[in-house]
């Protein structure tokens, strides 16, 4: 099983050393309009509002945060260490809020904060380096990530009111770990069927798990990926919004 806060320790760890290394005032592709600082705010902002929903057990605002004064890495390490301790003080059974529509448990923070992370690192590399395509992203960890975007983001989209990504029944599959997903629109509307173990669809999208992950949150072209069946059940499905 996944140990996630010791890969979000990790993570987070990487991110800060990318925040010292890239210059504050360089642009960051997949977060268009942002630069580093900005990235680096939003991140440690959602850290620090992570930590209070842990303690709290419910729904916070989200803190407005000066622009911090100290080094970028430094304040976010610092934001990051306050969200370890919170997630080490509470229970991941514990009963907590979330915004998504899966059990309310504290746990949830944990790993959502790691993807979070992994594909923020990403964003910060590849403002660095815009050829980077997400290889530091453990297979495993890549995997996990595309399991929590068919689980909580693709129903938290349809929620928001955006277009349903999942028109026709879609396959995906990581051909590095194994991991495989069938996604299959249901008759009465609603998020789609998830079954997890197999990759069964007019379309099956494959490539790496990170390559994976990275075309979902659209930080990488859909072309990464290899498509076996209807191509244009495909494209409809990565032309739309399925994180949020």
């Amino acid at each position: 099983m996944l140990d996630h806060l010791h890969e979000l320790d990790r993570t987070a760890a990487e991110l800060a050393a990318a925040f010292d290394a890239v210059d504050p005032a360089a642009a960051v592709p997949g977060c268009p309009g942002w630069t580093i600082a900005d990235l680096a705010l939003h991140i440690g902002a959602g850290q620090r509002w992570s930590a209070s929903v842990l303690l709290s057990g419910r729904e916070q605002r989200r803190p407005e945060v000066l622009r911090t004064t100290i080094s970028w890495a430094d304040w976010y390490a610092g934001t990051t260490a306050a969200l370890l301790a919170a997630i080490r003080a509470v229970d991941p059974d514990e009963p907590c809020w979330n915004f998504a529509p899966v059990d309310q448990r504290a746990g949830f923070w944990t790993r959502r904060r790691l993807h979070e992370t992994a594909v923020h690192l990403v964003d910060a590399q590849q403002a660095a380096d815009a050829t980077t395509t997400g290889d530091v992203i453990p297979p495993a960890v890549a995997a996990d990530g595309v399991d929590e975007v068919f689980e909580v983001f693709v129903p938290r989209v349809l929620e928001r009111g955006f277009a349903p990504a999942v028109t026709r029944p879609l396959g995906v599959r990581a051909i590095d770990t194994g991991d495989a997903w069938t996604l299959t629109p249901r008759a009465e509307g609603g998020p789609p069927l998830l079954e997890r173990g197999k990759a069964d669809g007019e379309a099956v999208l494959s490539g790496t798990a990170s390559d994976l992950l990275l075309c979902l949150w659209k930080r990488l072209p859909a072309d990464r990926l290899a498509v076996d069946g209807d191509q244009q059940v495909a494209a409809a499905f990565l032309a739309e919004r399925v994180t949020s």
